[in-house]
């Protein structure tokens, strides 16, 4: 197996990373949407079809939901109530929240550690998506990283039960909950019987179904040099959740150094890397959202070696401007034509 992550406080704003683009609905069309600020982002959804605002009122409870269990800033989570035991008692918890938390933990063991879920102590030390960033002391590092170890979250299928064994652990959703989000969504309108639907939260996206005039919905992937509105390329999928990773959007900068969100465990620093960002696709929300921060902390290398999966799919743009995508999505793939990145000739990258 292999790995990848995503860490820290969901952005507090807002550049959607990957921008929609549907058409003018018909008159005869009937069509809803909606943006609501939820988990520290704007969500923006599209409906095409009858009970188009029915539909989106209980995406959004749902969604609501889904923040309410896994965010650590709230009172009340399950995520909070976990935090605040860690050390004390097991507690128990829903069979979903238990399947997710559980594959989290194996998303940490595959990455050895690279993805780890407890990494909320370096998230809080550094502060980055908060009004007052810094750059923290060794000590102080050290001290956060004493509390990162995956392997202490001890999953209890049999009493449904999550712990945390030592004291002053916590969990952190942060490279996972928004995709898995998006994925509860997407099944939500497949059961509506809706004929088509966008969603956008942060940096997930998905669609389903198809626009009004039977065309796929096109998806605009953000320019990592560029502004939120900025794009590079076009996709085209639908039902499937769409992830993309970079430092471009949350950091902070002292004495003339810059410090993105994207933090490694095993340095307790933001990470170094040789691409410029990472879209996944997936049907597997969950998998796409932790993905696409791990195949941006693993770099280059490992996103080539890996462009040839079934599950997923990748687009990555790295330092140089060269592009690498998944064969199986190049059909569904459009560069623009001002767009400062090239597709890479071969598996090596050299063009």
């Amino acid at each position: 197996m292999f790995f990848i992550i995503k860490f820290g406080k969901l952005p507090a704003v807002l550049g959607i990373v990957l921008l929609f683009f549907s058409c003018q609905a018909r008159t005869n069309d009937t069509v809803s949407s909606d943006e609501t600020f939820l988990m520290d982002t704007v969500v923006t959804q599209t409906v095409y079809g009858e009970n188009g605002e029915k539909l989106i009122d209980e995406a959004v409870e749902l969604l609501r939901q889904i923040e309410n269990t896994y965010s650590s800033y709230l009172d009340g989570s399950v995520t909070g109530k976990i935090n605040a035991n860690a050390g004390v008692a097991p507690v128990v918890v829903s069979p979903e929240e238990l399947n997710v938390i559980k594959r989290c933990v194996e998303f940490s063991a595959q990455s050895d550690g690279l993805f780890d879920l407890t990494i909320a102590p370096l998230v809080k030390l550094w502060n980055i998506t908060g009004e007052h960033p810094q750059v923290p002391s060794d000590e102080e590092i050290a001290e956060a990283q004493a509390l990162i170890d995956y392997q202490n979250v001890i999953v209890d299928e049999g009493q449904n039960t999550v712990y945390l064994s030592k004291p002053g652990m916590e969990l952190d959703f942060g490279a996972t909950v928004k995709g898995y989000a998006v994925q509860k969504v997407l099944e939500l309108y497949r059961q509506s019987g809706v004929t088509g639907a966008l969603l956008s939260l942060g940096g997930n996206v998905a669609s389903y179904g198809e626009k009004p005039d039977g065309s796929p919905f096109r998806t605009g992937i953000r320019d990592p040099k560029g502004d939120a509105s900025d794009y590079f390329a076009i996709l085209e999928v639908s039902d499937e959740v769409i992830a993309t990773s970079g430092a471009y959007e949350r950091y902070f900068e002292q004495d003339g150094k810059i410090y993105h969100h994207i933090l490694n465990p095993k340095t307790g620093y933001p990470c170094e890397s040789d691409l410029l960002s990472v879209t996944v696709v997936s049907k597997d929300g969950l998998l796409c959202d932790y993905l696409s921060t791990l195949f941006y902390m693993l770099g280059k290398e490992a996103v080539v070696n890996h462009l040839e999966e079934d599950e997923y799919g990748l687009i990555a743009v790295d330092l140089q401007g060269n592009i690498y995508i998944s064969p199986h999505l190049e059909e569904h793939f459009t560069l623009m034509e001002d767009s400062p990145y090239i597709l890479a000739d071969n598996s090596d990258g050299e063009n």
